[in-house]
């Protein structure tokens, strides 16, 4: 039946040879965002279908990719299955995840590539922007190992400067750029080896943007930008989001192109209370109602081969392994179901396969090119100074994908920019222009981060930094810490084109410790001051992994007060406004280890010395290593000690303490111990000795065995008799919102059990 229809069709498109332009783009669905360029790709595509005809003695055949999210993968099965049969395939449109792998077709790679490219993609991390840590300044690492929710913004202009969605979709343009090499400058989609059409949302207007010129890497990101999750994409006045939300299934623009065979391939199911289950299937739902579902209907009836592969259990998000193997194996297979209706569109068009009128796109994830020129956008001349400085493209060598993500890494990770992305454009015969766009980030940051543990409850800290993003000049923070013991600091520092940057900082506390000496939950004691800080520094400004600083510091210590909760009496409880103290000070830290937190390989390394006017001294040093036996399983040691030099200690500030999981929770000094939830002063010359057994296990849990050691003395001849030894029993989770870990634990000091729970990053 359907061999008769098209022989038909293709005689009636004979008769119609002689009219230039068909005038089919009344049959578009929704109103156009630009409809002279539309008017003007239609009649061109038109006019070369009309040549396939003459030239072949063949209908024309269209593609047609619905979008789908994860779901979209079933396409490639059926895409094998229509490489089998051979058919010509002379126009590729398609949405959202069928626009994605559409455009790949339509830009010369194979099916097997294709398959191979998607199955290849960890899709976990090309939904977001993550860039290796190692590419942040140590500071900038730190901050974001310390604060949630980091919002950029501009003076006044605070509303404004909030992201318009959750995801800047960073490793989404890498992809693309990796992939579309050849088809990223300005040209007509008409010059693919396959003409090819993408549709995208204008959200200003609420107009349909039929994608048919321009640079391919805008195209394929923005029919395929999830609103809410992904932001936006800004290009030419438009601002972009996934076409979905107007034109799922755009078999409408294969019709305007004067294709006489369509085939269309959907990912449809009834959508139920119980299909309707995260951000993208909500959006999607909700579109239908608002002009999505009227022109998936008229649409549906433009399909002469209508395809739906069974994607039921499965969702827009389902990016797993497993379950993109079992999309593609359902799309072949839903295909092969209409062997006849392929068999008859071969029978009119023949077997002669697709042929690709231009050369096909390079993929600089299997080959590298090479770099004539570089250039940068969006940048000052001093910035494009110092960035060139950094990025390390020799120009006419050979580079790929790496490369260039390595260098767009570099200059994200200053925090100078909300979005870097490159691009190859042809510059000469063999070479190519690497263009970096960079768009700037708001000068100034929030920062806010939460914990919650079972010892202080609920802390907070929340920062606001003028400047804080800028790559050079003067910059000024506020922190404020919300916890047992607040604290306000104020800190301005000068960060120079070169050289180290010089500060100056001012801190103020109130501070209530729980402390124990010989029991864990019985608390022996618990102190309240008042601490004060001032110092100046001069510290380094970009290193990565490598943190050094040295300085002057002044502490003040004007009240405190000890609490004897057991003995029902106060201790001490004193104003004294005489209690100054004076240091220099040095801080040392090389820390190569990929987490803070969950670290699964690497080293830290850490050495601070201080001196006061008194001629004490205090020395520290601390090594943290992880050998990585297998993917479950690793083994992480530590060493830390400190000694005070000297007869004499006037300032208690500075003596030595240990406890809980947090290096430096109550004192910058403080050593974790495992077999201590509070705090607990030890004598002169202190060591603490760790070894951890962890397993890993469903990608983002942890479970640790750990044994620890602590040994104190007044000097090495006078070390005490008996150590105090502890073990744990401690689960982790990384989670998005921050480490998230409870403990068992028992101590040689107590002879008896306790047990913690933290939630939430330190601070």
């Amino acid at each position: 039946m359907i061999a008769k229809y098209l022989r038909a069709l293709f005689l009636m498109s004979l008769t119609l040879l002689t009219v230039s332009a068909w005038g089919q783009t009344d049959k578009l669905v929704n109103i156009s965002y630009d409809p002279h360029a539309d008017s003007v790709f239609f009649e061109q595509m038109q006019q070369r279908m009309e040549q396939i005809r003459k030239t072949e003695n063949r209908p024309t055949v269209a593609l047609v990719l619905a979008g789908g999210g994860a779901k979209g993968a079933a396409h490639i099965g059926v895409l094998k299955y229509i490489d089998e049969k051979g058919i010509p395939i002379d126009f590729i449109a398609g949405t959202s995840m069928g626009g994605l792998l559409g455009g790949l077709y339509a830009m010369g790679y194979s099916v097997n590539e294709i398959d191979s490219i998607v199955r290849a993609i960890d899709w976990n991390v090309m939904m977001g922007d993550e860039i290796p840590m190692d590419h942040y300044t140590y500071t900038r690492k730190m901050y974001k190992n310390t604060y949630l929710i980091d919002i950029p913004f501009t003076k006044f202009e605070f509303l404004n400067s909030l992201p318009s969605g959750f995801k800047y979709g960073l490793n989404i343009y890498n992809m693309l750029s990796a992939l579309t090499v050849g088809y990223q400058q300005d040209m007509s989609f008409l010059e693919f080896p396959t003409p090819y059409c993408c549709v995208a949302t204008e959200i200003v207007s609420q107009k349909e943007k039929h994608w048919t010129s321009g640079s391919m890497i805008d195209a394929m990101r923005s029919t395929m930008s999830i609103p809410g999750y992904f932001r936006p994409v800004r290009v030419d006045s438009m601002i972009l989001s996934d076409g979905g939300t107007k034109n799922n299934f755009p078999t409408d623009i294969a019709v305007a192109a004067g294709a006489d065979i369509i085939i269309g391939v959907e990912m449809t199911i009834p959508r139920d209370y119980e299909r309707v289950n995260n951000i993208a299937d909500v959006l999607i739902q909700t579109a239908q109602y608002s002009g999505g579902l009227e022109a998936h209907n008229r649409n549906v009836k433009n399909a002469t081969l209508y395809i739906t592969p069974n994607i039921s259990g499965f969702n827009t998000l389902s990016f797993g392994t497993k379950e993109i193997n079992t999309l593609i194996l359902r799309g072949y297979q839903e295909a092969a179901k209409h062997e006849r209706d392929f068999d008859s569109i071969v029978n009119v068009v023949g077997t002669g396969g697709r042929e690709l009128q231009n050369k096909r796109a390079v993929n600089t994830s299997a080959m590298k090119v090479k770099i004539s020129d570089v250039e940068y956008e969006g940048v000052s001349l001093a910035e494009e100074k110092y960035i060139d400085g950094k990025v390390r493209i020799k120009l006419n060598e050979y580079y790929d994908r790496n490369d260039f993500e390595l260098s767009q890494a570099i200059i994200f990770g200053t925090m100078a920019f909300s979005q870097v992305i490159y691009r190859l454009e042809p510059d000469s015969a063999d070479g190519y222009k690497l263009v970096f766009h960079c768009e700037k980030r708001p000068a100034n940051s929030i920062g806010m981060g939460f914990r919650a543990d079972s010892q202080e409850w609920f802390s907070a800290i929340l920062n606001a930094g003028l400047g804080r993003n800028k790559i050079f000049g003067s910059l000024f923070d506020v922190t404020v810490r919300l916890s047992m013991s607040p604290y306000l600091k104020l800190e301005w520092y000068y960060l120079p084109k070169k050289g180290p940057k010089f500060g100056i900082a001012a801190k103020t506390m109130y501070r209530t410790l729980l402390g124990s000496e010989d029991h864990e939950y019985d608390y022996q004691y618990y102190e309240r001051l008042w601490h004060n800080e001032a110092k100046v520094y001069i510290a380094d400004t970009r290193w990565s992994q490598v943190s050094l600083s040295v300085g002057a510091r002044f502490e003040y210590m004007p009240y405190y007060k000890l609490i004897r909760p057991m003995a029902d009496s106060t201790a001490t409880n004193f104003w004294n406004w005489k209690n100054f103290y004076p240091y220099v000070y040095l801080r040392f830290t090389y820390d190569h280890e990929n987490s803070r937190y969950f670290p699964e390989k690497g080293l830290r390394v850490t050495a601070n010395y201080d001196y006061d006017l008194h001629r004490t001294h205090f020395a520290s040093a601390g090594i943290h290593g992880v050998i990585r036996v297998c993917k479950w399983f690793a083994i992480l040691a530590s060493a830390n000690g400190r000694y005070i030099f000297g007869d004499e200690n006037p300032n208690s500030f500075m003596d030595n303490y240990v406890g809980g999981i947090m290096q430096g929770h109550y004192y910058d000094h403080q050593i974790p111990f495992i077999g201590y939830n509070s705090v607990s002063p030890r004598e002169r010359l202190l060591t603490v000795a760790d070894l951890e057994l962890r397993f890993k296990f469903a990608k983002k849990h942890y479970l640790s065995l750990l044994a620890a050691t602590l040994h104190d003395g007044k000097s090495l001849k006078m070390m005490s008799p008996h150590p105090v030894y502890a073990a744990a029993l401690q689960y982790g989770y990384k989670s998005k919102f921050g480490p998230l870990r409870a403990n068992v634990h028992w101590s040689s000091a107590f002879n008896k059990f306790g047990f913690f729970i933290s939630a939430g990053y330190d601070f």
